[in-house]
């Protein structure tokens, strides 16, 4: 079979089990981390020795890139390109500088398809969206999966040619902000669209097929790239009211009706892709349900429905998806007491908790603590220094972000040995922007979205 500049190609090929195959290979890596070297070698030697009767043109590559994408086998295509080498560059990094660069930035943690490289992720999430649920087809790597693939496929088939291009290309794409700044990599890959768009031979003419201009379609790429977390972020890290905002201004921003209204189910297919291609044991059912919760949030915005939100019921599933490993039901009936034990007000908690602006990084983190009562605490802790230090009103101003510079471990190290409390009671009394304690830093400041205080490890 040839596809695209592609010869070659034989059915073990094309349906090798490519999210099997790294799915073993990052865990081996996790698991072995000071024979990563040799791991990885091992890898490319073997998968170098599958692909090897496979030849491409790479000018023939670039010229047909789209309608590789449009081809129903183009997460099995992806895999190839990225699983065959030439010298030290596989033909991703070959077709495109920026998804290169996006590859070199490699996360641990609970990362399990980041340690390889980021664009191991970004192609499982490409495959998610683009294979199994377009195909309803469940996962080979996610035995629970069934059902929620069904209702996703439902909600996949229900988008029109456009709308499915526009969501290919930001499964693609959604991360490339991570080899600029990981921290803020929505933000940072709003700035790389154009040069990705162009790497990869989109242009106007191409376009016209789905009856997209250029630059409407550079806009919604821009737009859904910077808000790509935020249907993770209701109910999880982000306000009812800041997700609200920052959904009305996506929406906002970008002129074609017919992509706007399609918007929510965009968001939500690559949102839940997203959360599996990080770890597997991320998504269960309360997970699913807290992200179609997102969803029919944006649903309602987009016709202009009313909502409301219960305030305990959101407050406990927050601390649910951030820590982790704990059901919704479990922590409800043990929320009274973990607070009793902590000292902690239940209505100011639970009031604070809801009207947090945003906090960022702690799903990560407080996974890698796995201490339901102690990330409570640290929660607590945050928003009483925010309002000694500021006021009641800033918790709604404020984005608390744990700076990912350096690995969970050495933030868990911080919260177990008492520097993270200590130097917010030292902070508290000082009312200064900036503390230090031991290898703990809070620092208050102002970027381009907003108030923030942050949380780093020194």
């Amino acid at each position: 079979m040839n596809f695209f500049g592609i010869e070659n190609i034989s059915n073990e090929e094309l349906n090798f089990k490519y999210d099997k195959y790294y799915k073993d290979l990052c865990t081996n890596l996790k698991n072995v981390p000071e024979e990563k070297n040799k791991i990885k070698t091992s890898s490319k030697l073997e998968l170098n020795s599958l692909l090897q009767n496979i030849k491409i043109d790479e000018n023939s590559l670039k010229k047909n890139f789209i309608n590789l994408l449009l081809d129903e086998n183009s997460a099995k295509i992806l895999w190839i390109l990225y699983s065959k080498y030439k010298k030290n560059e596989n033909y991703i990094d070959i077709l495109s500088n920026t998804l290169k660069k996006e590859n070199e930035v490699v996360r641990g943690g609970t990362n399990t398809y980041k340690i390889n490289g980021w664009m191991t992720h970004t192609l499982y999430v490409y495959q998610i969206v683009n294979y199994n649920i377009a195909k309803n087809i469940e996962l080979e790597n996610y035995i629970d999966s069934k059902k929620q693939i069904e209702e996703l496929h439902k909600i996949y088939c229900a988008l029109d040619m456009p709308a499915v291009f526009v969501l290919k290309v930001f499964c693609l794409i959604h991360d490339i902000g991570v080899s600029e700044n990981i921290g803020l990599h929505d933000v940072y890959g709003v700035n790389l669209v154009e040069k990705v768009l162009d790497e990869l031979g989109i242009t106007e003419e191409s376009l016209k097929q789905f009856n997209l201009k250029l630059a409407n379609f550079i806009n919604i790429q821009k737009s859904i790239i910077k808000y790509h977390t935020l249907i993770t972020s209701l109910s999880s890290e982000g306000s009812d009211e800041y997700v609200q905002n920052n959904f009305e201004d996506l929406i906002s921003n970008i002129s074609d009706e017919n992509i706007k209204k399609q918007i929510p189910k965009i968001l939500f297919l690559m949102s839940y892709g997203d959360v599996i291609a990080v770890d597997e044991s991320l998504m269960n059912l309360e997970k699913y349900e807290r992200i179609k919760d997102g969803y029919l949030f944006f649903e309602e915005i987009i016709n202009e429905k009313p909502h409301k939100r219960n305030k305990e019921k959101v407050a406990i599933e927050r601390i649910c998806d951030t820590a982790g490993k704990i059901e919704y039901e479990t922590l409800k009936n043990n929320l009274d007491d973990i607070l009793k034990q902590n000292n902690i007000d239940k209505t100011a908690f639970i009031k604070n908790m809801f009207n947090i602006k945003v906090m960022r990084y702690t799903g990560p983190l407080m996974k890698t603590l796995n201490d339901t009562n102690l990330c409570i605490k640290i929660y607590s802790e945050l928003f009483d220094l925010i309002v000694k230090v500021k006021s009641k009103e800033a918790l709604k101003e404020y984005k608390i972000l744990f700076v990912p510079d350096e690995h969970e471990k050495e933030f868990v190290k911080e919260f177990k040995n008492g520097n993270f409390f200590k130097c917010i009671q030292e902070m508290k009394k000082s009312k200064q922007e900036e503390c230090i304690y031991g290898k703990t830093k809070l620092i208050f400041g102002t970027d381009q979205d907003g108030k923030y205080l942050h949380i780093k490890i020194i």
